[in-house]
């Protein structure tokens, strides 16, 4: 991989040659497992790019010191201190703590590191990194490379990293349209191969050991598991476990399907294992259910289940997993009407060697008491599901750090409070000594790379001398910001959403409406995401003076004090030169902005809605086209935020944020409602025509994505 490529030096360069010379000293074992061969490799170029000075290998004479370890081999492959969570035996990715301690002879600067694993190496080195010499690992595409004229640590320390988890990383939902969809799905696509393995690099430097993936229906079977099998090898080349996600019979959105005909259902999976274990899959993560919300035949379906574990068991050593979704079963349409699978000892004993994943959704974290999604009141079922689970078998915590659709990145909304949710299940998790935390990841535009990162980082607890590192949800952000009074502005906007959209509920007015959330049709009108308690249709048509007052004083008034305080906050901090088009300000900034000026929409909007409504229950005439014009005056102000935050993308704009033909059910990027801003203007458009359909301004085909067509 080529290393200049990701570079982003926002450290000035100084021209002064480097006095001191590094080295790294190893024994020549070290280069025999290619996860610490290319730990290693990758190492000696990265200090090279901040030192701009001779980096050796095996030099003792050289100014500067990192000593490896030797590692015993049999040793390393025993079972880690995770291992009596661990409920059955699975590929061993063993112990992979480490220590580094500096001490000085003489002008000698030693730097030496204590591991047991192969990983413990690999990590370490890149800890030492990014935690100690100033490299930031940030983003697959970006890093932040410094430029020392002196090694930076030169103080004696002892310092510890301790792993919180067994298994900790990142599952990329690509049943949407996200920066790595196509490549996961096509190798034959330009740089495929290698925009994976820049993430898979990511999970690497950023001390993760999980990659996990959605496989989708729409791949040429004939080629990708060639491909496949090429990103599963340089997953475990870098120590890192690879896991596929697919479904027993999901119709949804172009998910995999283990069997798709209701006839001989047991063979078609044995011939779709058999063809995915070409790849060496450490782990299968099964969807169980027919799609959201619906139940499907359970009794069936356990004995299908029961059936591949049985012969993955036989077959290969790769483990089955599986997420319990968040949606309650008594919630699940049909759920009474099939009958249970009578279990016996063997069929019990066999389901034990399954795990389970607990997944949350959103800004909410597993315990606070208000979490309206998904019709639940909150999320602890999640939680006591999680604990109660862990007594049987192995277990993960499994939360998001975006929600693509309309809850944030594609309206788009820039939601700090995820931060103080994953820091709060972490420290939960850590508490209740959860064995696997992997995220739920579906966007890194707008800022959202900020919580993926921040989430790897926290799954490894730092002490220095004994102290432990102190940590805050904001505190990686604070990281790449230089001034206090940036830093301020951070804080005090995560403050003010925490305030306004979730603590008082804001959040509700602030997301767009799914065609789920406008169907007529009470079983299909299910509320995924927090929905006001009228519908925008009924506050125009049947809302009441009451209703009118309650909504000016509950959601208007609100989302204009949240507007109001936030440009306050960014007027104190607005200096960044106009010149500055891709920092990491710029980008936080952009965010911010635009989450408060879709506040300022949402109000206008919703001021226009009543003031129609009243003027008709009063049968008077006012001018309500005024509010209606204001929200497109700021609909055409943030455009120009978006148009200037394209271009700063780091993957192609046409990719991600654009129309085009994928794998996916959607047939545009992630991004593309955000390049126009279709939600705003929807929006306005509903309520001007008070036309409020599902298919109104329609841009997905929900045929396609409900599995009916292709």
């Amino acid at each position: 991989m080529k290393i200049s490529t990701l570079l982003l030096a926002t450290f000035l360069f100084c021209n002064s040659v480097f006095a001191q010379s590094i080295s790294l000293i190893f024994p020549s074992s070290l280069l025999d497992t290619s996860i610490t061969a290319l730990a290693i490799k990758d190492a000696q170029q990265l200090l090279k790019q901040a030192c701009n000075c001779e980096v050796s290998l095996n030099n003792a004479n050289a100014d500067v010191l990192l000593k490896l370890p030797a590692i015993d081999k049999a040793e390393a492959s025993k079972l880690n201190h995770f291992a009596a969570e661990a409920k059955f035996p699975y590929r061993n990715f063993p112990e992979h703590n480490y220590s580094w301690s500096l001490t000085k002879e003489n002008s000698k600067i030693i730097l030496e590191l204590k591991a047991t694993s192969w990983q413990g190496v690999s990590f370490g080195l890149y800890g030492l990194l990014q935690e100690k010499l100033g490299f930031r690992f940030y983003h697959p595409k970006r890093m932040i490379v410094p430029h020392w004229n002196e090694f930076p640590v030169q103080q004696n320390f002892n310092w510890e990293a301790k792993a919180l988890f067994d298994k900790k990383g990142f599952h990329l939902h690509t049943e949407h349209p996200l920066e790595l969809t196509e490549q996961l799905h096509d190798g034959n696509l330009p740089h495929a191969l290698e925009d994976v393995k820049e993430y898979i690099d990511w999970l690497a430097r950023n001390g993760q050991n999980y990659f996990e993936f959605c496989l989708l229906e729409s791949i040429d079977r004939k080629v990708w598991i060639t491909h496949a099998k090429a990103i599963v090898d340089y997953c475990h080349q870098r120590g890192i476990i690879a896991a596929v996600d697919l479904s027993l019979h999901m119709v949804q959105q172009k998910t995999f399907q283990l069997y798709v005909s209701p006839v001989a259902k047991k063979k078609q999976v044995e011939k779709s294992l058999v063809w995915l274990m070409k790849a060496d899959w450490d782990f299968i993560n099964m969807e169980f259910t027919t799609a959201e919300f619906i139940a499907g035949n359970k009794k069936k379906k356990e004995e299908l289940r029961l059936f591949i574990i049985s012969w993955l068991k036989k077959n290969s050593n790769t483990k089955l997993m599986g997420r319990q979704h968040i949606v309650k079963h008594e919630n699940e349409m049909g759920h009474h009407q099939h009958k249970e699978l009578q279990w016996d000892s063997a069929s019990l004993a066999l389901d034990k060697e399954r795990g389970v994943l607990s997944h949350t959704v959103m800004f909410y974290d597993m315990t606070e008491p208000n979490a309206p999604v998904y019709e639940n009141k909150n999320q602890r079922h999640q939680f006591d599901f999680l604990l109660e689970q862990m007594k049987v078998r192995e277990t993960w915590y499994y939360p998001e750090s975006a929600y693509w659709v309309t809850f944030d990145n594609s309206i788009p909304m820039f939601l700090l409070p995820y931060l103080s949710a994953r820091l709060s299940d972490i420290d939960t998790c850590v508490k209740y000594k959860v064995p696997g935390h992997i995220t739920f990841s579906s966007g890194w535009e707008w800022g959202y790379w900020l919580f993926d990162w921040s989430i790897a980082r926290w799954s490894w607890q730092y002490t220095t001398d004994g102290v432990a590192q102190k940590r805050y949800p904001e505190m990686y952000a604070h990281e790449m910001l230089k001034e206090q009074s940036e830093k301020d502005f951070f804080s005090q906007s995560l403050q003010l959403q925490q305030q306004y959209l979730k603590d008082s509920s804001l959040i509700k007015w602030m997301t767009a409406m799914t065609i789920i959330d406008e169907m007529p049709i009470k079983a299909f009108n299910h509320e995924f995401q927090p929905r006001p308690q009228w519908s925008y249709k009924f506050l125009q048509r049947k809302a009441d003076t009451s209703i009118i007052e309650r909504v000016r004083r509950e959601a208007i008034a609100p989302l204009n004090r949240f507007a109001g305080s936030t440009r306050r906050a960014m007027n104190v901090y607005d200096t960044i030169p106009s010149h500055i088009t891709d920092s990491i300000l710029s980008e936080f900034q952009d965010g911010i902005q635009i989450t408060a000026l879709r506040a300022q929409h949402r109000a206008s909007v919703l001021q226009y809605i009543l003031c129609r409504r009243e003027a008709k229950i009063k049968h008077q005439k006012c001018d309500c086209d005024f509010y209606l014009n204001n929200a497109t005056m700021i609909r055409n102000g943030a455009q120009k935020t978006v148009t200037h935050r394209e271009q700063n993308y780091r993957y192609p704009v046409e990719l991600i944020a654009r129309k085009r033909w994928d794998h996916t059910s959607y047939h545009t990027g992630y991004l593309y409602t955000v390049s126009n801003l279709y939600f705003w203007h929807r929006e306005e458009e509903e309520a001007r025509r008070n036309k409020y359909s599902p298919f109104f301004m329609g841009i997905w085909n929900m045929f396609r994505i409900a599995g009916i067509i292709n």
